[in-house]
């Protein structure tokens, strides 16, 4: 699914892989920068690149031959982002109680909001017939 209908097949190559690993175009450049020459890049040697890519859509040849890697893994169902270099997020204990507060948070909204709707229907003399679930 293209991006953009007149965006360059090679960028739209790029955008791919950075949404199938979901990282970011910059960091699909280090990886690939890693897995073409063996060894990290540092940012003096990125940012042309980078930038010339951003400003001028010239897409080097290693990010490229990446992702169409990353693409052609994807179809063949054998994608894996630590087999290419590019670790998870960690999780960390705050995280997981941001998550909780934020799914108990969501959870009460929706049953306040049936409640009340189911409340003000039946204020409003609408009670004959079920409008909300659990309806039967």
């Amino acid at each position: 699914m293209p991006f953009d209908e007149n965006i360059q097949p090679d960028v739209n190559d790029v955008l791919q892989a950075a949404a199938m690993l979901d990282i970011s175009e910059y960091q699909l450049f280090h990886a690939a920068y890693k897995r073409w020459h063996g060894e990290p890049a540092e940012e003096s040697i990125m940012e042309p690149f980078f930038v010339s890519y951003m400003f001028e859509l010239k897409v080097p040849p290693w990010v490229r031959h990446f992702s169409r890697l990353v693409q052609r893994l994807n179809r063949m169902g054998k994608l894996d982002r630590l087999d290419l270099g590019i670790p998870y997020l960690p999780w960390s204990p705050d995280m997981v109680g941001r998550g909780a507060r934020f799914a108990v948070i969501l959870v009460s909204l929706l049953v306040g909001l049936i409640v009340l709707a189911e409340f003000a229907g039946k204020v409003a003399g609408l009670s004959l017939r079920c409008f909300f679930p659990p309806c039967y």
